[in-house]
């Protein structure tokens, strides 16, 4: 089910009316996932419920599952406990970070070593411990024996173990590895990487072996050229080693570092530094100049091979395993919402929805049934419970009328609330909940405008209006709180009640109506006895002097709200 932006506002399912994750539907139902990917799931499936009769209730039966495994501390429920071990945030130090996103970064070659370290050893580690704990034979129901199935698959264990053998795994847990050392050696895969690394290390060879010549030619400068004059020059003449230094923001390498009264310096050896305190001079000799420059040279060419060989390495192998990968790391997420649901069931006062036969005539049947995020943050057992009962061929269109902060916007908020959370495949907040299957809800509530549209609050009211009677059918539930109030009262009454008389003779959905024109409420139950009928919000007088005398309560099916 595809639900409009405004439906998804109005009902505050996935950002409160304050703009808050807390007190929305997503913050209900998603605050018990371990895992990202967990939490994204469960943001999929709030905002696009199902409509497959067969779909709702396979999750239904799953979530009623893990239920009953969460009470009895079975073994599945020891194993979806570990899921934060490998797939939690990294940042928690808690598991390997957000797996899914590390394999859309490994499928566009742009992972770094430490992301495909740790996306795969996630994978196969959660998939080795579900086997070892008894893999899909832990499941009882379809659907929890295919996300099992799926996410220890023995092909995605071998294709971890597989490319974690091409990689230095420690050096990439550690933070220490880079394209350029995090493939193991490997001839026959990387041919270019070994030439390169040879030449790397035949020019650095290079470099040492200058060393006995250059202290040589120091020698023979102290004897003044000559082969002869015993060992003087040999014992004053220090052995030769390279040095670096810094200098501003740079390093120096490759330097020579002499005492500063050591005859014999050839004249064309470079004057780079002086250190007074040591007494000694640092030299760049020209023919160190020249092997340093074929070294860095060798070394840019094999940072360029080893960026080359990463990159194929993620083409090739990494990313031809992608959809295998990601199948097994979505049914570990759809394992971490459906336990994220099920914890969800467990609250006092929830109850799994019967769904009723796509042959029955569209049915919305809620008894004490209760606003989810507001009851989730009122204290216990303040919220009043309402009933609704709407059939398409009995009353399908409800008419609430009272006093403003009566509870009627909460009410209608509420039966939409929790036919969306069954078509999600969650218990529900009530006493006993049935209802077929539902192609849509679509909702009008509040009063807006959109300036930058140059669209006024009666112009977004109508339009929002017109977009609901062309799309709802038989199967919807529309949702119409105060229509007309953008109007004078005298045009507001004329929209209400023929938007309200078209629903209910000719689209035929089952709808909720507020309204505070007691006109249209009873005008329109008169013309349509069947089909329509009349609430009010019920409420209790108190008297000052006695606060437990309890005047009575007048009529109204939906209850008093919020209380």
């Amino acid at each position: 089910m595809n639900l409009a932006p405004n439906v998804l506002r109005q009902l505050e399912m996935l950002r409160s009316r304050e703009g808050k994750h807390r007190g929305s539907l997503l913050w209900l139902l998603g605050d018990g996932t371990r895992t990202a990917a967990g939490a994204r799931a469960i943001r999929r499936w709030v905002s696009h419920p199902l409509t497959g009769g067969d779909a709702i209730r396979t999750r239904l039966d799953a979530v009623e599952e893990l239920r009953t495994e969460a009470d009895a501390g079975g073994a599945l429920e020891a194993v979806l406990e570990s899921l934060a071990k490998y797939h939690g945030s990294a940042r928690a130090g808690k598991g390997g970070g957000d797996v899914e996103r590390y394999l859309g970064r490994i499928f566009h070659g742009t992972a770094t070593p430490a992301e495909l370290v740790a996306a795969l050893s996630a994978v196969g580690g959660f998939a080795k411990e579900l086997s070892s704990a008894g893999g899909d034979s832990l499941g009882r129901t379809r659907l929890t024996r295919e996300l099992l199935a799926a996410a220890c698959d023995p092909a995605v264990i071998h294709t971890c173990d597989e490319l974690l053998s091409r990689v230095d795994v420690e050096a990439a847990r550690a933070g220490r590895a880079t394209a350029a050392t995090v493939l193991l050696p490997d001839p026959v895969k990387f041919p270019e990487l070994e030439r390169t690394r040879d030449a790397v290390a035949a020019a650095e060879r290079a470099l040492q072996d200058l060393l006995p010549a250059l202290r040589q030619k120091i020698i023979d400068n102290s004897r003044g050229g000559k082969a002869q004059g015993g060992k003087g020059g040999l014992q004053l003449t220090p052995r030769l080693t390279y040095t670096s230094v810094r200098q501003g923001s740079s390093q120096v390498e490759h330097l020579i570092e002499l005492p500063d009264t050591l005859p014999g310096i050839p004249t064309n050896w470079i004057r780079v530094s002086t250190n007074k305190s040591k007494k000694v001079v640092r030299y760049h000799p020209p023919e160190v100049l020249d092997a340093a420059a074929t070294l860095e040279q060798s070394r840019e060419r094999h940072s360029a091979a080893c960026a080359a060989a990463w990159r194929g390495f993620l083409r090739d192998d990494a990313a031809g395993a992608f959809l295998e990968l990601r199948a097994a790391v979505r049914a570990a997420a759809g394992l971490d919402a459906l336990a994220s649901l099920a914890s969800v069931a467990r609250l006092d006062g929830y109850v799994k929805p019967t769904l009723l036969s796509d042959d029955h005539p569209p049915t919305i049947r809620f008894v004490d049934g209760r606003h989810p995020t507001l009851e989730a943050v009122l204290d216990p057992g303040s919220f009043v419970p309402n009933s609704v009962d709407l059939r398409n061929d009995g009353i399908r269109a409800l008419v609430v009328t009272g006093p403003n902060m009566g509870g009627k916007s909460c009410f209608i908020r509420q039966v939409a609330l929790l036919a969306l959370m069954a078509q999600m495949g969650s218990y529900v907040p009530a006493a006993a909940a049935e209802l077929t299957v539902l192609d849509g809800v679509y909702t009008r509530m509040g009063a807006s405008d959109n300036l930058a549209m140059g669209s006024s609050t009666f112009l977004e009211e109508m339009s929002e209006c017109s977009s609901i009677l062309r799309s709802a059918t038989e199967k919807s539930l529309v949702v119409l709180d105060e229509l007309g109030r953008g109007t004078s009262t005298h045009d507001g009454v004329a929209v209400a009640h023929a938007t309200l008389d078209y629903i209910i003779s000719d689209l035929k959905p089952m709808c909720l109506f507020v309204t505070h024109y007691p006109d249209v409420a009873r005008d329109l139950a008169r013309k349509h006895r069947k089909h329509c009928d009349t609430q009010y919000p019920s409420y209790v007088e108190v008297d000052e002097n006695d606060e437990n005398d309890e005047n009575g309560v007048a009529g109204g099916g939906s209850g008093g709200g919020a209380g």
